[in-house]
């Protein structure tokens, strides 16, 4: 007989909010359209993390025609006791062509009418934060005029 082992739960990590400046359109490529949109500043807070996203890091997404945007992040945070993490984040940002447009554009849109999942890597050499580092990490974000927003979730075990 197949037993099928407990789901794991989520466990909340932080959240963070990012700043962001104007988006830098590429162009259409051949697999879409690439913008570069920088991100400028940020704060971190949550039960395992405090501290600062550091400007210079930044969302290379690459928009499809039908405004779904798949995101590509990095970025480091600098922790409240002095750890730096490197985070990449990889997600995508779907709902109807009409709201993504919107968001695309600097509207102000409703979160819950669109779709926005993230995939959260975490690498740091920092002693503290090390177990960070062979998590898996998801996210639900938000994007409003100027500011990306995420509450990071790890799996854990139930038992």
């Amino acid at each position: 007989m197949d037993t099928i082992a407990l789901p794991p739960k989520l466990v909340h990590l932080f959240s963070l909010r990012c700043a962001v400046e104007a988006p830098v359109d590429i162009g259409q490529g051949p697999y879409g359209q690439r913008r570069c949109v920088p991100i400028a500043s940020g704060q971190v807070h949550g039960p395992h993390a405090q501290g600062q996203v550091l400007p210079g890091g930044a969302d290379f997404m690459l928009v499809e025609e039908n405004q779904t945007t798949h995101v590509n992040a990095n970025y480091v945070v600098k922790t409240d006791d002095g750890a730096f993490l490197y985070i990449h984040t990889e997600g995508t940002r779907a709902g109807s062509p009409e709201i993504l447009q919107a968001l695309m554009t600097g509207g102000d849109v409703d979160d819950r009418q669109y779709w926005f999942h993230l995939h959260v890597k975490i690498e740091t050499g920092h002693e503290k934060y090390k177990w960070m580092n062979d998590r898996v990490i998801v996210g639900r974000a938000t994007r409003t005029p100027g500011e990306v927003a995420y509450d990071a979730y790890y799996l854990e075990n139930t038992f």
